[in-house]
């Protein structure tokens, strides 16, 4: 039992921290914003939680099947004139437990414990903001934005990269690829968009065409978001560290050499309005 306080101890301790998710529709520009704000002594952005796209639902599975186990019991009981009630967790006792686990994920990251910032970073978050929000109530968001069409590049040469046959069978040409790709990509900033609508002072914009330009100005921008101090020599080795750690795999406009006329039209067919609204496309 001391034990189990003291977890409890610690774990109550985490969210008195400002937790903030990083996400979007990009592997590196999500990246170089984790590296860069672990690399100051105030923050601990030490990786990828996977809590909504992986975790949860497999909780809430979990919990289904023990709810309705514990239903058929409590009728077996009833049926049979004894005393006794069905076992089971609420809606809310879901959300406890996802809470928990959140939490100790968190607690297990921090290096010296006196960080005043937590930062996790899935990019298939993105999609789920709005479940994040009420796990973490106090939460705050930076979603991470970058041409779709430089970023399927770079996703089309590193899951080429990695597979070992399977990712050309599925898309045999990168036009195949591209359209999948661009309909991931419209609707992962549309989900970011509806949920900075309603909780805007939460969430912070940030472009990775405006890191490659301005990394120092971004950078000074992330640390202010978080309400942490950092002077411009802390601003400038951390943008610094960032790139050393997580360099830019593809220079902005690069698509236009890998992208053929299939590709073009099959990215324009899905994307090409939100193109034109993030100043993409003219």
């Amino acid at each position: 039992m001391p034990e189990f306080q003291e977890i409890r101890g610690r774990l109550g301790t985490v969210f008195e921290k400002r937790v903030t998710f990083i996400v979007g529709a990009t592997r590196w520009g999500t990246a170089w914003v984790q590296q860069c704000l672990d690399a100051h002594p105030d923050v601990c952005a030490k990786g990828e939680g996977h809590f909504a796209d992986i975790l949860f639902p497999r909780v809430a599975e979990l919990i289904d099947e023990y709810n309705s186990q514990c239903d058929k019991i409590g009728n077996r009981l009833q049926v049979a004139g004894l005393p006794g009630n069905a076992a089971g967790f609420s809606y809310d006792d879901v959300d406890h437990l996802l809470r928990t686990a959140v939490a100790l994920m968190f607690q297990r990251w921090l290096a010296a414990g006196d960080e005043m910032c937590i930062v996790e970073k899935t990019p298939e978050h993105v999609v789920s903001m709005d479940i994040l929000a009420r796990i973490v109530p106090d939460a705050r968001f930076i979603h991470v934005v970058r041409d779709g069409r430089d970023e399927a590049v770079a996703a089309w040469e590193f899951n080429l990269g990695l597979s070992k046959g399977e990712f050309p069978r599925t898309y045999p040409t990168f036009a195949d690829f591209a359209e999948v790709f661009a309909g991931n990509w419209n609707r992962s900033i549309d989900a970011a968009r509806r949920f900075a609508r309603i909780h805007g002072p939460r969430v912070l914009d940030i472009s990775a065409e405006d890191i490659t330009n301005e990394p120092g100005r971004e950078a000074e921008r992330l640390f202010r978001f978080l309400g942490i101090d950092a002077d411009a020599d802390m601003i400038r080795a951390c943008a610094d560290t960032a790139w050393d750690i997580a360099p830019l795999d593809l220079e902005a406009g690069s698509w236009r050499q890998a992208f053929d006329d299939a590709a073009d039209r099959a990215f324009i067919r899905q994307a090409g309005e939100l193109l034109k609204l993030l100043g993409y496309r003219q």
